[in-house]
């Protein structure tokens, strides 16, 4: 079916916040600089989000269990949030000031994650990178991306 221009009234579609999944990737900060250009353009807020699929397993090590989830943690939270910031500086440049950030720790699935996340908090628009990776590779290796476009709600924009 075609659509003709009297179909779409682009004013009815919301873009008021867009989430960006970021896992340190350059495909993650295309990205994000794909959801800064339309953030601009829309005057919508960006959320920027990461998941931490799951914590070290401790059954080797009880002894110093209690030093080494801690210390894990942290040094995950230190790593995105320098992503986080790389995100920020990028879009304060470009003139996007609405930009907020979560992280997920200890998740099963990175994809639930973000998709329980789009559904709880109204998320309009999820911009995410990936590899492009096909047939083999990706039964073999999993997809965020594909599980994201799946299932959620909301438009998936799929940045290669």
């Amino acid at each position: 079916m075609k659509m003709s221009d009297d179909d779409v009234d682009v004013d009815e579609i919301p873009l008021r916040k867009i989430l960006v999944p970021l896992d340190g990737s350059e495909w993650s900060f295309r990205a994000a600089k794909y959801a800064i250009k339309i953030a601009k353009m829309a005057n919508a807020q960006i959320v920027c989000v990461h998941a931490v699929v799951s914590l070290p397993t401790t059954a080797y090590a009880n002894v110093h269990a209690g030093i080494l989830i801690p210390r894990y943690i942290e040094e995950a939270k230190k790593e995105v949030q320098k992503w986080y910031d790389e995100v920020r500086i990028i879009a304060e440049k470009s003139g996007v000031v609405r930009l907020s950030t979560e992280t997920f720790l200890d998740v099963s699935s990175a994809a639930d994650a973000i998709i329980s996340y789009a559904e709880g908090n109204n998320i309009d628009l999820i911009i995410m990178g990936t590899k492009g990776r096909t047939g083999l590779k990706k039964i073999v290796l999993g997809s965020v991306a594909s599980g994201v476009i799946s299932h959620a709600k909301c438009p998936v924009l799929v940045v290669r």
